[in-house]
């Protein structure tokens, strides 16, 4: 291809502007540029994007005529898919800053076509007043934009048992967790229209931080919580009547949904809280900027390991062993539980949008599995396997995993009875 087949973006190749500003920090990658701009770049590196609107509208608007010349342009999070990796690795260093490219879309003059999206030199962002705090402000918001789905489903299902969640939690000094959202979803809209955030706004919300904090922390705590009465040595039935408390008189799902709103008010505040530092501390940016990234990654590692421990608790609690294959009336009650867990924990990672790997559903062992796990003590199955293996799926079950003689029979007359009082309950 000769020279004259190419050109850059929509202007000439001297022009100063770019067509795409790519902003990298520990949570993902927030862009802004035009729409072809965007649609390329992911294409091209298989990302998935969230679009979000920056809060800061006069700034936005500042880079849209510093650096795109004037043109329309919108933005996007892709939030990183290394979620998992968040648990083991050390928190980076503070910092107010992000790594920050320009680029400029290359293109076929003949059918117009992207071909490429060459990086380009700073074009002089500080010159044009927008400093490194300005573009880490933009991605912060955007960062935090994009941690969360649509929450309207959460704010309809859960409405009428806010009370009863709280009290559970002890988390009663949140307050009005609905009154609370809807006042400061209208304060961040009226900032976004660019409207000032007056002192007297700032005033009537400023405690709210520290309310919103502790109770997402306590309705937390209340989730984690519940893998307490989880009793990993319990019979089948028994393990079926603790998953039914965690979900049903606990109330876990309700948990979960209350802290994604909680979780979503409290982000709110911390955009509402940059904005209040920007037009009247400016010289405590840069710390408040940091202090925002560090709260944002607190609840987003939190956040992991909460669902890490829920998703192995039902690997452990809600499938029958090997041992327990000829418990299959209540197989079928744990199936349904843990089916019903699944998409709760679903649901949250959704909500949350935490971009963790897929998760395949326990199964349950099936006689297939005792029989063969009775063939690994081949020296044993010669003498009295088949014996075993005439009494049928329980004999099977507990030759593979006999008891110690001392509590065995005490052991599984209490499952029995566990299972009888259940098939009542049924």
């Amino acid at each position: 291809m000769n020279a004259g087949s190419l050109e850059f973006g929509d202007h000439g190749a001297g022009d100063g502007s770019a067509d795409l500003v790519v902003i990298e920090d520990e949570f993902g990658t927030a862009l802004v540029g035009t729409d072809d701009a965007l649609d390329q770049y992911m294409a091209s590196l298989g990302m998935s994007l969230v679009p979000v609107q920056s809060e800061s509208g006069a700034v936005l608007a500042q880079m849209t005529d510093a650096i795109f010349g004037g043109r329309a342009v919108r933005s996007a999070y892709s939030i990183a898919n290394h979620a998992q990796s968040v648990l083991s690795s050390p928190r980076p260093s503070p910092s107010a800053g992000a790594k920050v490219t320009y680029h400029r879309m290359v293109r076929d003059t003949g059918s117009g076509r992207i071909l490429s999206n060459a990086r380009i030199p700073d074009p002089g962002v500080a010159a044009m007043g927008l400093g490194p705090q300005a573009v880490a402000l933009i991605a912060l918001e955007a960062a935090i934009a994009a941690q969360f789905d649509e929450i309207h489903e959460h704010l309809d299902v859960i409405e009428d048992k806010v009370d009863e969640v709280l009290r559970l939690a002890y988390a009663e000094q949140i307050g009005d967790v609905y009154g609370h959202h809807r006042v400061l979803v209208a304060l961040v809209r009226e900032i976004r229209g660019s409207h000032a955030l007056t002192a007297t706004d700032w005033l009537t919300i400023a405690s709210l931080g520290v309310d919103l904090a502790v109770g997402v922390e306590r309705l937390r705590t209340h989730a984690v919580k519940q893998l307490e009465i989880l009793d990993r040595e319990a019979g089948p039935a028994k393990r079926a009547e603790q998953l039914e408390k965690m979900l049903r008189t606990n109330r876990l799902a309700d948990t979960l949904r209350l802290l994604v709103v909680a979780q979503k008010s409290l982000f709110l505040w911390q955009k509402l809280r940059l904005e209040q530092v920007k037009v009247r501390e400016p010289e405590y940016l840069d710390q408040t900027i940091v202090s925002a990234r560090d709260r944002l990654h607190e609840q987003f590692r939190a956040d992991i390991d909460l669902i890490t421990k829920l998703r192995e608790a039902i690997d452990i609690h809600a499938v029958l062993r090997t041992t327990e294959v000829h418990h299959m009336f209540v197989g079928r009650t744990l199936t349904k539980l843990r089916v019903e867990l699944d998409e709760l924990l679903t649901e949250f990672v959704r909500a949350r949008n935490l971009q963790l790997s897929e998760w395949g559903i326990a199964e349950h062992a099936k006689i297939a599995d005792a029989l063969a796990a009775a063939r690994d003590k081949a020296g044993q199955i010669v003498v009295g396997g088949r014996r075993q293996l005439a009494r049928g799926a329980a004999g099977v079950a507990a030759w593979v995993d006999p008891k110690e003689p001392d509590g065995s029979r005490d052991d599984e007359e209490a499952h029995e009875a566990d299972e009888e009082r259940w098939i009542k309950r049924q």
